[in-house]
């Protein structure tokens, strides 16, 4: 068994635990990720989503693109903390938001999206693969 991995809201009235390892770590730099993270990016931490448990009531405000496919983000409705997304396009996952891991020392973010969008200060380390908007292919 890998390392139990957990986190949750600022209150704790959301708890969020998982026994396996993310798939992967990224950055979003989108305006919308930007507006919900209140800051120049958001960090994702992909996980299968059967593997991770929740636990505490989750409010969730659902954004559609033209095509009528959504986005879930799911955030504690006492202290307002984002705790998840989930895509449609992508059934299988979801992010937890790596600023509400307890162990942070985890977070290696190995890529970027919609730097196109980023804040024009903002330098990030040059192990992270940057990308203009969302690669088709990739699971983030």
């Amino acid at each position: 068994m890998e390392k139990l991995i957990t986190g949750g809201c600022l209150c704790e009235r959301v708890r969020y635990s998982s026994s396996h390892a993310p798939l992967s770590m990224g950055l979003c730099q989108c305006d919308r990720c930007q507006k919900q993270s209140g800051s120049a990016f958001l960090i994702a931490t992909v996980f299968e989503k059967s593997s991770v448990k929740v636990e505490g009531e989750l409010s969730v405000f659902i954004a559609r693109d033209e095509k009528g496919v959504s986005l879930s983000r799911y955030f504690c409705a006492n202290c307002g903390s984002s705790v998840m997304i989930t895509l449609d396009r992508y059934p299988d996952i979801c992010s937890v938001m790596g600023g509400t891991l307890d162990d942070k020392s985890i977070l290696r973010p190995e890529f970027s999206l919609w730097c196109s969008s980023g804040q024009p200060w903002l330098e990030l380390p040059k192990a992270i693969t940057l990308y203009p908007d969302y690669p088709d292919g990739l699971i983030a």
